[in-house]
């Protein structure tokens, strides 16, 4: 099973493959134990491997296309709900997170970690490979997820399955939501058109969190990146604008990180102590003198 680290899995083919010896016993037991050893050396081996060629592909990726790039973090931990983000363990991080902008669209990737631990030791983890768009606003929670397993979805949300006219995309997807209208808003004709592309299919995507996202178990590549980007991109892209218009009217737009910072040039300049955030302090100083150019010195009286 994808996503299960493969010491546990050679810890049990040892303990299973031990059972085995001590059952048979004699010259037999002596090689079915080496036969174990070998093989969980050999999953060990090649777990290792797989995380160091996709860590080293992503750096490469961020290298040739000017990405950022971010070993470790736990950024996106709480931002979103729902699979698989609502999965509890000892340790939950992102890993090999790339950022960077596509299509002039914000996005990014990482490989969600799921980790358990047992006595101080790592006995299982499971991962996930998440692609997404940011979005200027912070919208309702919407699955976009295949008829096989929506339904299971539907009942455990508590949500509402929408249906739209076309039978093609009632057949494929379900869309589920707790706000029927905001949910038609979102399925217009444009959407349903994006939605029923090949490259899509079979995908589950999410708007959540100010952002469109989708994820699968398991690692993936930086090979298949461009076409999880065009799906996430071309997702956030059919968003109606009105729909997005009329959460930011409500007070849930999302800070642009890119805009240019508003202020006085000792508010601005970097390497103070205000994080470059302009808090209003001094305004009114600020407008008597700047570094740049200190008052004159009051005249001295000659005597």
């Amino acid at each position: 099973m994808r996503g299960i680290t493969a010491m546990r899995v050679g810890t049990g083919a040892l303990a299973g493959l031990g059972v085995i010896a001590y059952v048979v016993g004699g010259r037999a037991a002596f090689v079915v134990l080496a036969f174990a050893g070998v093989a969980v050396l050999a999953l060990v081996a090649w777990e290792a491997y797989d995380t160091f060629r996709h860590r080293d592909a992503a750096a490469r990726f961020a290298l040739e296309h000017g990405w950022e790039l971010l070993p470790r973090t736990a950024a996106y931990s709480m931002r979103f709900s729902g699979q698989p983000f609502d999965l509890n363990g000892s340790s939950v991080r992102q890993e090999d997170v790339l950022r960077g902008t596509y299509g002039g669209m914000r996005c990014a990737t990482f490989t969600h970690v799921v980790e358990q631990q047992s006595d101080g030791q790592r006995s299982s983890a499971q991962v996930f490979q998440v692609t997404l768009a940011e979005l200027p606003v912070r919208l309702p929670r919407l699955d976009i997820v295949p008829e096989h397993v929506g339904h299971h979805l539907a009942q455990a949300l508590g949500g509402t399955d929408i249906e739209v006219e076309s039978h093609a995309f009632n057949a494929r997807w379900r869309v589920i939501t707790r706000d029927l209208k905001y949910g038609h808003d979102v399925i217009d004709p444009r959407m349903i058109e994006r939605l029923l592309a090949p490259d899509v299919q079979g995908r589950s995507l999410r708007i959540d969190g100010g952002a469109v996202l989708l994820w699968s178990p398991g690692r993936e590549g930086v090979d298949t990146l461009s076409r999880r980007l065009d799906v996430v991109a071309g997702v956030a892209r059919r968003i109606p604008a009105h729909v997005i218009r009329r959460f930011q009217d409500a007070g849930a737009a999302v800070a642009d990180p890119d805009a240019p910072l508003v202020g006085p040039a000792w508010a601005t300049t970097p390497g103070v102590l205000n994080s470059r955030r302009y808090t209003g302090i001094g305004a009114d100083e600020a407008q008597q003198w700047s570094p740049q150019e200190p008052p004159a010195d009051p005249e001295v009286p000659r005597a």
